[in-house]
């Protein structure tokens, strides 16, 4: 199992042979545990579950932007046997049109619906969910042709482009595309991921009964290598400070992915955040 995090720190992609198997042929299971922890923290662990008729269900969710600045300029489907991809919009949309707090996102609907008819002559079911508590938005669509799933939807802020990718109930804040599972930081219970050691557990059950677990740990880093660099002129000079810091860096970085350090590397990460003058603790799970 390899983990990574996304270019704009956005998600956690989770890759491997039984993760690919299990999206493409979900009926070859009868249950999923997911576990996750952030900085060898485990009586915070986050865990999921899904067994029996939850899995392979078609229903799919995508946390709706909120940001009415934002612009829709793609939202991408998926063959995830032929690898076809398709863009459901023709043009443009401004998610302003479809603000989730106002009940606006119906009229995307159509957009939607329309696409599927023409290309697959079929009704689609869509829906939303709105939670005025956290201005969060939960878009899902179900009763899609087979084979064919949402992708991601890709906005545009400010000039940046981001991905947000849809995932499949009943998973909270997990996310896949025919080949990886993406975790975002629903899945915490965060908005967004703070950099530190995160490890996770899949534990599968096959039809035969059989049960395969993988797992391993990676260093999150999307802040703390900018403070990292603020420090080369000091290392430059010698400064021993500066030294031990680049070294506990480039230990995490390249002690990522080993599988069986997930320990050591939170010692080295504490460590590190130590020598940055930063704060680290499992209440607030980073830097």
């Amino acid at each position: 199992m390899y983990l990574s995090k996304a270019q704009d720190c956005s998600y956690i992609e989770i890759k491997s042979d039984v993760v690919s198997d299990f999206i493409l042929n979900p009926t070859n299971y009868t249950s999923l545990k997911i576990q996750g922890t952030l900085n060898c923290c485990t009586a915070e662990t986050e865990e999921q579950t899904i067994s029996g008729d939850q899995i392979g269900t078609n229903l799919f969710t995508l946390q709706f932007p909120t940001n009415s600045a934002a612009v829709i300029k793609e939202i991408v489907f998926k063959n995830i046997y032929t690898q076809q991809e398709w863009n459901a919009l023709s043009a443009d949309e401004n998610v302003s049109d479809y603000m989730c707090n106002v009940g606006d996102i119906t009229s995307l609907y159509p957009v939607i619906q329309a696409w599927f008819t023409a290309n697959f002559a079929t009704t689609v079911t869509q829906g939303y969910t709105y939670n005025s508590g956290t201005n969060t938005c939960e878009y899902t669509i179900t009763d899609l042709p087979t084979n064919v799933i949402p992708l991601k939807m890709i906005i545009e802020v400010n000039g940046t482009l981001q991905e947000i990718y849809f995932g499949y109930s009943p998973f909270v804040g997990i996310y896949s595309t025919g080949t990886s599972f993406y975790v975002s930081p629903l899945f915490f219970g965060l908005l967004t991921f703070p950099d530190g050691i995160y490890s996770f557990v899949l534990t599968f059950t096959t039809e035969a009964g059989d049960i395969i677990t993988i797992n391993n740990c990676f260093f999150f880093d999307c802040e703390t290598k900018c403070v990292v660099s603020q420090k080369i002129e000091k290392l430059l000079n010698c400064n021993k400070t500066a030294t031990n810091i680049f070294l506990l860096h480039y230990t995490l970085t390249e002690g990522s992915n080993c599988g069986c350090n997930c320990d050591e590397l939170c010692v080295i990460f504490n460590k590190l955040c130590s020598e940055l003058n930063l704060s680290e603790s499992c209440s607030n799970c980073g830097c």
